[in-house]
């Protein structure tokens, strides 16, 4: 299992790197002017990545009734990573930015929920606790997880909202969720 898992993280790290990749080579030798950052998300990433260390270095026993459970998880998880990035495309960054020739991106993922990217994250950490974690440790990286998210999606928001205003609102509108359906 632990391989298993190993290569799981791969892949949606790998979605990363590519969408990394693929942004430095479309706006490579082009000026980036940035209107706005929001630098109080830097904080809210850090708490997504302490949740992931608690799942994957305080790990319990292995649990092999969960193996299925948790890979099509993890599966579904990388898959919609892939696609939500694809779709983001050059907006895609690290930090909560805005820049000058920024896009409002509503379709595919993004037009059922405003941050997919997060669902995904969510979903990894979500199949590595079901695979290998003490229940009360997964609690807490779930709780660590969230808080961190808050913190990004509101940072993100206020961003996407100062540069779009009422397309925005009309956008967080229609969509009502953040990114977990019916909770967020």
């Amino acid at each position: 299992m632990a391989w298993w898992l190993g290569a799981a993280w791969f892949a949606f790290l790998a979605a990363f790197y590519a969408s990394h990749r693929r942004v430095r080579a479309a706006t490579a030798g082009k000026p980036e002017n940035r209107v706005r950052r929001e630098r109080s998300s830097d904080g809210g990433m850090a708490l997504q990545f302490v949740s992931v260390a608690l799942v994957l270095f305080v790990p319990g026993p292995w649990r092999a009734g969960m193996l299925l459970p948790g890979m099509l998880t993890a599966a579904v998880s990388i898959a919609w990573l892939w696609r939500s990035l694809r779709h983001l495309g050059r907006q895609w960054r690290v930090q909560a930015v805005v820049t000058d020739d920024h896009e409002l991106i509503t379709t595919g993922p993004y037009g059922l929920v405003r941050h997919p990217v997060y669902l995904a994250f969510l979903g990894m950490l979500v199949a590595t606790a079901l695979l290998r974690g003490y229940p009360v440790v997964c609690l807490a990286a779930v709780a660590v997880f969230a808080v961190g998210t808050e913190i990004r999606v509101r940072a993100e928001e206020r961003l996407l909202s100062a540069a779009f205003g009422e397309r925005f609102a009309a956008y967080a509108g229609r969509t009502r969720w953040a990114y977990v359906p019916g909770l967020r």
